[in-house]
Order: C-alpha cells, then sequence, then structure tokens
C-alpha cells in the first residue's frame, strides 16, 4: 500500500541518512522532506530520488497542516540542535528559541495529525542529565530529570504525544555518532575526537575522561526510525543505545586508529559522573544494531585524514575489487572518487582512434567492457612533459585527470564505459567540457599497433604493469650527424609481468634500425677487455675446453672483444655472430671468424659444428623474440654444452635507481628470478649465477639442456635473496619509479644552479645511458659540448637533446665541470683526465639533493 511519508529536518544529521535509507522505496511511495534550509547538492539528490522537498519552517502552522493532514507516518526530526551541553553555556536568547521551536513546533506536527498518522519522534538520553550520581542501565520507566532547555523540551514534547497522539513511538536516543554528509552534529563527543584524530590533534579528558557515555551509531538509529516505522509497535518509548563507554575509553580508540593523537588528561570537573540507558526493551522488539563505535571512527578519521594514499598519476588504472566468483561468472566492484550523473557507452573498431583530447575541470573515468587499447596521455601543466603510454585490458578502470591530454588506440573491437560527472552535451565539444589536443597522429597510431608489446615475452601473460615512463625518446646509440636532423622518437617504458616476474620494454623497435649500423664498440674501455680475458681463462678451467677441438660461438659478438683472448690462448674453433656490418668488418680484419647477420633459423644452417660453449654476453636483454632465440642457443650447442649469457642486473638497476641503463635496445630486465623461470619453460636448466661488475652491476648465468647437470648453490642463494627484497611483488618497482621521479627534480635544480652561477660543464662519454638520462632531465644547452674517446662517434650529436660529441683535441681550456655521462667508468675516466677541468664530478653525483 503507498504511504504519504513526512519528514521534518530532512537535510540535517538524522534526516540525511534516514532519506537515503528511504531512497530504496521512494518510488513506490510518496515521501516529502520539510526543512528550513536550502541545499543545493543535497535538494538535488532527493530529487534523483524521487522525493519531494518544501523549504518552509514547522513555526508555519498552515504549511504544517497542509503537508500532514492526510500523512501515514511523520518522523519529526526538525529541532534545534546548536545548544548547550554544560550548565555554563547557557544562553537566554537561544534557550528561548530552542523551547519556541521544540514546543510550538512539535504543537504544530501534533495538531496536524490525523487519527491513523504515526508519528516517530527523537527524544534524548540527557533526559536524565539531572542525576548527581553514577547510574547505568536506565530503564524507560526511571524519572527524569533534565535541567538545560533541550532537555526540558524534550520531556515536554513527550508528554504531549502521549496525551494527544493516538499512534506515537518515542526513542530516546543515546549521543548519536558516525559520518554523514550533515556536519551540525560534529560536537558530540565520539565525532569531535574523530575530527582531532584525523588531525594528530590533542583530545582533552576532562577528569580523566571518566564520565559514562551512552552512544548509539547513526545509521543504527535511522534503521531503527524506518523498523518503527514498519512495525506494528505503537504508544512506546524506547532506549536507543548501542554501548556505554568512559568517555577515555573512546579516546583510546582514536589513538588505536592513529597512534599521533595526544590524549591530554585534566582535572577539569564535569558536570556528572555520566550514566548509561538500557536497550533490553528495544532488542525485545527484535531490532538488531549492525554497526559498531571503532568502525564508525576509523571511517570518519579516514574520510577526514589527508588522503596519503590517493592516486597521484596523471592517468591510471583500477582493477575490480571485491570479487566474487561461481559457476555463473563474476562480479566486480569499483570503487569511484566522485559520483556520477552520465554513463556513455561507446563502441569502437580495431585500428580506430579516439579522444586525442582534453577535459579542462572533469576527470574522465573509462570502464573498458570489451577488447583493448594503447592510452596515451601527456600532461598539459607542465612544459615538455612527456607522452606516457600503458595498456588497457577488458575489467580495467581507468581515470584521466583534467588537463591531461589522452589518446585511444584500440588494438581490437572495444567496448567502453564513459562514467560523467558533470555534462558531455555533443554541441558543446570543445567550449564547456573537452578541448581537441592531437597527440597522436596517423603514423603514430600505425606505429603503436605495430611494435606495441600487449603481452610478457617471457610467458605470454597480458598481466602487465607499468614500473617507469621516460616518455617518448630517441634511439640512444643512433648519434645524428647533424644538429638539424630529426630525431625518431618511441615510447621508452618499463612493465612488469606479474606472473613470471619479467620486466620488458612496451614498445619493440625494429632491430634493422638499432643494430645494421652500431658505434659502440666493447673494446674502447679497459676494464672491460680485462673483464673477457679473465672470464675466457675461467671458462677453459671450468669446462675443460680444448683448444684444438673445443667449439665456441659468441653472440652479438661486437669487435671480437670476448673472443680474442681465446684467440691468444691458442684456440681454434671460434665465431662470432654480428648484425653491425661496420662491427663484423672490424672482428674480421683483426682475425676473428664473424658471420654478419641477426641470429636466426636461416643463419644458423650456415654453422656446421656444434658449439660446447655459447657466449651472450649484453645480448640477450636486446631481443625482442627470445624464445626464438633460445632456440637457436640449443641448436648450437652440443647436449652438454653450456650457454653463458651476461646482463645488467635488474636488482642494481632497482637499488642503485640507474634507471638510464633502460633505453629502446634493452627490450628485456632480467633478475635471476624471470630467466629461472624462462628457461625452465624451455626445458633448459639455470645451474650457477654470478656477480660481475659490468655495465653498474650485472649477472653471469649458465644455462645447459644437460638435465645431469649439478646445479650450484649460487642460483637458490640468488633466488632467496630476490624473494626476500621482493622482486616478486609490486612494490620495490613502485618505489623506485618514486625515486627516478625525485632523482631527475634534484638533477634539474643542481645543474640549473650551476649555470646561475656562470660555471661552464662539459660532458665526457655518449654512452646510450647519457642519452636515457639527459632527455629524461631534458637538460641540453646547459652542457656546451660532450668528450669521447671512440672516434667512430667524433662530429656527431646525441639524439634528442642534440648535444655536440667532439674529441679531445677540441678541448682548448679547462671547463668549470668535466661532468663524466659514462658513470660506470668514473674512477678510470677521472684517473686518465685529472689535468682536463677543474672539477670532475660524475653525472651521479647530480642525483643528490644538494650537489656539494
Amino acid at each position: 500500500m503507498k504511504k504519504k511519508i513526512i519528514i521534518t529536518g530532512g537535510l540535517g544529521y538524522l534526516g540525511t541518512e534516514l532519506c537515503r535509507l528511504y531512497s530504496g522505496i521512494s518510488w513506490r511511495h510518496d515521501i516529502t522532506v520539510i526543512d528550513n534550509r536550502f541545499l543545493s547538492e543535497r535538494i538535488n539528490e532527493l530529487r534523483n530520488w524521487n522525493i519531494k522537498f518544501i523549504q518552509g519552517e514547522i513555526l508555519d502552522k498552515n504549511l504544517i497542516n497542509k503537508e500532514l493532514k492526510d500523512a501515514d507516518v511523520v518522523h519529526h526530526l526538525a529541532g534545534v540542535t546548536d545548544v548547550a551541553y554544560v550548565y555554563n553555556d547557557i544562553n537566554i536568547e537561544r534557550d528561548n528559541k530552542i523551547k519556541q521551536i521544540a514546543i510550538e513546533g512539535t504543537n504544530n506536527i501534533i495538531n496536524s495529525l490525523n487519527d491513523k498518522c504515526k508519528l516517530i519522534f527523537p527524544s534524548t538520553h540527557v533526559v536524565f542529565e539531572g542525576s548527581k550520581e553514577l547510574k547505568k542501565d536506565l530503564n524507560e520507566d526511571e524519572k527524569v530529570c533534565p535541567i538545560l532547555a533541550y532537555a526540558s523540551s524534550k520531556v515536554i514534547n513527550e508528554e504531549d504525544i502521549k496525551k494527544r497522539v493516538k499512534n506515537y513511538i518515542i526513542l530516546r536516543l543515546a549521543s548519536v555518532y558516525g559520518y554523514s554528509m550533515d556536519s551540525l552534529r560534529i560536537s558530540i563527543m565520539p565525532n569531535l575526537f574523530s575530527k582531532i584524530t584525523s588531525q594528530s590533534g590533542d583530545i582533552k579528558l576532562y577528569s580523566g575522561g571518566k564520565q559514562l557515555k551512552s552512544l548509539v551509531p547513526l545509521l543504527d538509529v535511522v534503521r531503527c526510525f524506518k523498523f518503527m516505522e514498519e512495525s506494528n509497535i505503537k504508544n512506546e518509548i524506547f532506549h536507543l543505545s548501542k554501548e556505554s563507554l568512559n568517555v577515555k575509553d573512546v579516546a583510546l580508540i582514536c589513538k588505536k586508529i592513529n597512534p599521533k593523537v595526544n590524549l591530554i588528561e585534566t582535572k577539569d570537573e564535569i558536570p556528572n559522573p555520566g550514566y548509561s540507558i538500557s536497550n533490553k526493551k528495544l532488542l525485545s522488539t527484535g531490532f538488531k544494531f549492525l554497526y559498531g563505535i571503532e568502525e564508525s571512527i576509523k571511517e570518519m578519521v579516514e574520510k577526514w585524514s589527508a588522503n596519503k594514499n590517493q592516486n597521484l598519476e596523471l592517468e591510471y588504472i583500477k582493477r575490480g575489487e571485491k570479487e566474487f566468483i561461481d559457476s555463473r561468472g563474476k562480479i566486480s566492484n569499483y570503487e569511484l572518487s566522485e559520483p556520477i550523473n552520465l554513463i556513455g557507452y561507446i563502441e569502437s573498431k580495431k585500428g580506430s582512434v579516439r579522444a586525442n583530447h582534453y577535459h579542462p575541470v572533469q576527470e574522465q573515468k573509462c570502464l573498458l567492457i570489451k577488447g583493448q587499447y594503447i592510452s596515451v596521455y601527456q600532461d598539459l601543466l607542465e612544459k615538455n612533459a612527456p607522452k606516457i603510454t600503458h595498456i588497457v585490458n577488458a575489467g580495467d578502470l581507468i581515470i584521466t585527470r583534467p588537463n591531461v591530454a589522452h589518446t585511444m588506440v584500440f588494438t581490437q573491437d572495444s567496448i567502453f564505459l564513459n562514467l560523467v560527472r558533470g555534462e558531455r552535451e555533443h554541441e558543446n565539444y570543445g567550449i564547456t567540457h573537452t578541448v581537441s589536443h592531437k597527440i597522436v597522429l596517423d603514423e603514430d597510431r600505425d606505429s603503436l599497433l605495430k611494435n606495441y608489446k600487449l603481452n610478457c615475452r617471457c610467458c605470454d601473460s597480458k598481466n602487465l604493469k607499468r614500473i617507469i615512463s621516460l616518455g617518448y625518446q630517441p634511439l640512444a646509440n643512433n648519434l645524428l650527424n647533424s644538429a638539424k636532423e630529426n630525431d625518431e622518437v618511441f615510447p621508452l617504458e618499463v612493465n612488469y609481468c606479474q606472473d613470471c616476474y619479467n620486466c620488458q620494454l612496451s614498445y619493440t623497435v625494429e632491430a634493422e634500425k638499432l643494430f645494421s649500423h652500431y658505434l659502440y664498440l666493447s673494446s674502447t674501455g679497459a676494464s672491460f677487455v680485462d673483464h673477457f680475458k679473465e672470464a675466457a681463462k675461467s671458462y677453459v678451467n671450468e669446462f675443460n675446453l680444448n683448444k684444438d677441438s673445443s667449439q665456441i660461438i659468441d653472440i652479438g659478438s661486437n669487435d671480437g672483444i670476448a673472443l680474442k683472448p681465446f684467440k691468444d690462448l691458442g684456440f681454434k674453433n671460434i665465431l662470432g655472430i654480428e648484425p653491425a656490418k661496420n662491427l663484423s668488418e672490424i672482428a674480421n680484419n683483426s682475425g676473428i671468424k664473424t658471420i654478419q647477420g641477426f641470429l636466426n633459423k636461416d643463419l644458423i644452417r650456415k654453422i656446421n659444428e656444434k658449439a660446447d660453449l655459447v657466449l651472450a654476453s649484453n645480448v640477450f636483454a636486446h631481443v625482442d623474440d627470445i624464445k626464438s632465440m633460445s632456440e637457436c642457443f640449443f641448436t648450437l650447442l652440443k647436449k652438454d654444452g653450456v650457454l653463458v649469457i651476461e646482463v645488467q642486473y635488474l636488482l642494481n638497476t632497482l637499488l642503485d635507481c640507474t634507471f638510464d641503463n633502460i633505453y629502446h635496445e634493452h627490450v628485456n630486465y632480467w633478475s635471476v628470478l624471470s630467466l629461472n623461470n624462462f628457461f625452465n619453460k624451455q626445458d633448459a636448466k639455470l645451474f650457477k649465477v654470478e656477480k660481475i661488475n659490468t655495465h653498474g652491476g650485472s649477472i653471469r648465468v649458465f644455462i645447459t639442456k644437460d638435465k645431469n647437470k649439478k646445479t650450484d648453490k649460487s642460483v637458490q642463494e640468488f633466488l632467496n635473496k630476490e624473494k626476500e627484497l621482493g622482486l616478486d611483488k609490486f612494490k620495490i618497482y613502485e618505489e623506485f619509479s618514486k625515486k627516478v621521479d625525485q632523482i631527475k627534480i634534484n638533477v634539474k635544480k643542481n645543474i640549473t644552479d650551476l649555470k646561475i652561477n656562470k660555471k661552464t660543464i662539459v660532458g665526457y662519454g655518449s654512452p646510450a645511458k647519457a642519452t636515457t638520462a639527459l632527455n629524461f632531465y631534458n637538460i641540453s644547452k646547459e652542457i656546451d659540448f660532450i668528450i669521447e674517446d671512440n672516434s667512430l662517434k667524433h662530429e656527431k650529436f646525441l639524439p634528442g637533446v642534440k648535444i655536440p660529441i667532439k674529441s679531445k683535441k677540441f678541448l682548448k681550456e679547462k671547463p668549470d665541470y668535466l661532468l663524466v655521462l659514462a658513470w660506470n667508468f668514473f674512477e678510470e675516466i677521472k684517473k686518465n683526465n685529472k689535468d682536463l677541468a677543474k672539477n670532475i664530478i660524475s653525472i651521479k653525483d647530480l642525483e643528490n639533493i644538494n650537489l656539494k
């Protein structure tokens, strides 16, 4: 049966939550709120719930009679809540207003009711405020003893209702606590303590906080109102209380939630020792409490505290939470940061592009229902901000901040929901809510669709998460012939596979662009030459290699640096495979047989002899199709042959923040965990691991197909250490990204300070890591030029930042600072060039907060 339900004071503390509770049935009943306030958002909310709003006073007899005369239920919540709690707070003018509204207003309500109407009225437990001694579990028959105007008025209201209303429920409320959109009851003790706790402030405990309080959760109060409205109970008074606690007990709960809160006990007197009311009669009706003091305080503290867990990324992905899965399928829940008023349903074809715009005010939220797309975004509030990309898969909710240009490049036919707060009228596009801003052109779209890595190279999982983006960057080793030459730039970002712990670049540049003409000469550094000499000796001894019969093959052999020590030891069967034509020619001219080409099945058909030892130093991180490469490795090897791989060590990169070792040539970033997982899938065995000092920290791993090969203890030691440090969890990668962002801030500050003080800066060394770092820092004109020992790089320009590269002879006078960009050779460079500049520092020195 349809009811007419009136809620006076419906915009207040209790009314706000009672209306929310009634919103579930407001479509079937005629519900009206009467309140003297006009709160825009709340009234719009009521409208959306089909609840009628009337602004008016309960002192207005004509209004009240008109609206209540045919009502079925009246929740009479209206009244003055800004009241005195102790005798010293008494204000005559305010007390008179309290009495007028409480007594005259309630009489207007009573006079307007028909005989069948049910009145539900909130009285108060403070009708017992005159108790001079501690009393517990007072029941409804206890004699009232009010003192102040608020309690005295409630007692008069109770008497008037009992005498003149034929169907009523009076609920004597304990101190009501809990979060609500209405802020008028913040002075209630648990709410006040929660506010102080959210600010890590001081809670004062008068008389040590010994006063006893009866308390009740807000949500249970409004549930009880609705419970009484729906029940057949009539003409009864109930005490509505959940807990009875000392004030100090509540303060200790706050201290538990936020240990920074300071509890201060004072000797100030309190008006009474307190009392508690019994809920025994209420519970006998079948009503059950669902909420409690600790959870309510925790909610208030969390909602009012600084949001330390807020995601500050420009664009980020949220997955569904609190999932429920059974034989029927899956339910996922998504919590939004703000309410929405519009949902757009959008279909997109594979290969299409959407957005290429930004929103000046609104935050965009898109829930991808089906398909997949590459998201590209760029901060428009930061000068020269990088473009960043990531993958969005079905089930992802992606949130984009205002003033962030964003573009969707669809890799599959897709459907998504656009969740909007505000307006998105098509005729206002480009005027109010959305402004066109192209960051992805047609050629960019084609490149992304062709070369973006949508799954893990090791295990094919799509469960990838971005660790860091260094923006769109040029190819690190593709030096320019002129400062006017245009760079090709590509996304430089590292993703983490949450299934096998592999770390990989999001975008793969064609190998021909990277390696066909290569300017990096391994033999340039003396320490590298020594490294491979020692390595050759250890391999000969450990694997009993024979000068006359053992076959040794080096993949990505560069200028022959790893094979030359074997040649010098008299080994006859050595072979290099090198894709760069210029480097293979250098190696062949020095007497080291080298095949020019990329390692693949066609190339290895040219090789007849099986190898005892295959070397792959600083090459396994460079390959997109690692599964095909590993097949080639084992095709070249004898059954008991050994594969030795040297790669930069991911753990060092993370701990030392050597992010500049990230560049397009390195498509994978290896840990022992990920290498072990990968080779297990290839039916191979990783049997030994060594730590080596190249490239700022690397590892050498030994692999075989020989199942009888004994596994060295080093393997488990490395695996244990990596798990202990969290390489199988995302947290360490997240912390790495934050540290890199701080490093950028420090470097920019330090180099700006040097230039402000008129210091001249010359770089030393132009390794790939210099390209990555300087482009990420956006440092260009601050460095006059770069000195380089490798003559192949002279008169070139570092890509992106366009810094000229010169020979040492070009330096005519000492600069203030020689900035060593090849920081992994810092000591060697400093030793050999100590008279070259007034100060010699590493680029790593700029990473400190204050350069000394």
